[in-house]
C-alpha cells in the first residue's frame, strides 16, 4: 500500500497546468520512485483515473526544467533516462502541500461524491477491460461486448429520465 504522499493526483491536472504547475504533478509522481518518461506519462495517467494523459511534449519539458533547477536528478539505464526527486524537488512539494491538497478539495467539491465515484467505476472497467484485453478468449469477448451493449442500452434510458 502506498503511504499518503504529497498529494495524489485526481482529476486537478487542467487546473494545475493552466497555472503552469505540471512540474509539481512530476514532482509528486517521482516521490514514489525513479521513473523514465514514459512511465510519469503512464502513472498520471492512472492517478487521474483516466482523466489525462500528458504528452510527450509536456513530460520531458518539464523534466528538463526540473533537472536545470535541480529538483531532479537523472541517470541512464538500459538506453532510457530514469529520473528521481532531489531533496530540492521533496521541499518544494512539501511547501506545495497546502496548495495542492485544496485543489484537490475543490475539485471533489464541483464534481459531487457520486459523479467522482461514477467516473472512477468507469475508469476502473477501462483498465480492466485494458489488461484482460490481451488474453481474453473471442467466446469471452462477445460475452464482455454484449454486457457493454446492454449496459450502454441502460445507462441511455437513465439519461433520458
Amino acid at each position: 500500500m502506498k503511504e499518503d504522499r504529497s498529494p495524489p493526483l485526481p482529476m486537478i491536472m487542467k487546473t494545475l497546468i493552466c497555472k503552469g504547475d505540471f512540474k509539481v504533478i512530476v514532482l509528486s509522481v517521482l516521490q514514489d520512485r525513479p521513473m523514465h518518461g514514459y512511465e510519469i506519462t503512464r502513472v498520471i495517467q492512472e492517478e487521474s483515473h483516466g482523466m489525462y494523459r500528458p504528452s510527450a511534449g509536456a513530460v520531458y519539458p518539464a523534466l528538463k526544467t526540473l533537472l536545470k533547477k535541480g529538483m531532479v536528478k537523472v541517470s541512464s539505464r538500459e538506453r532510457r533516462k530514469i529520473y528521481r526527486i532531489t531533496p530540492a524537488g521533496k521541499k518544494l512539494l512539501q511547501e506545495r502541500h497546502a496548495e495542492l491538497h485544496g485543489y484537490i478539495e475543490a475539485f471533489k467539491k464541483s464534481l459531487g461524491p457520486e459523479r467522482a465515484a461514477m467516473m472512477e467505476e468507469i475508469a476502473k472497467t477501462g483498465k480492466l477491460i485494458a489488461i484482460a484485453g490481451k488474453t481474453i478468449s473471442p467466446s469471452q469477448a462477445k460475452k464482455v461486448t454484449k454486457v457493454f451493449a446492454e449496459s450502454r442500452e441502460r445507462i441511455l434510458r437513465i439519461l433520458s429520465e
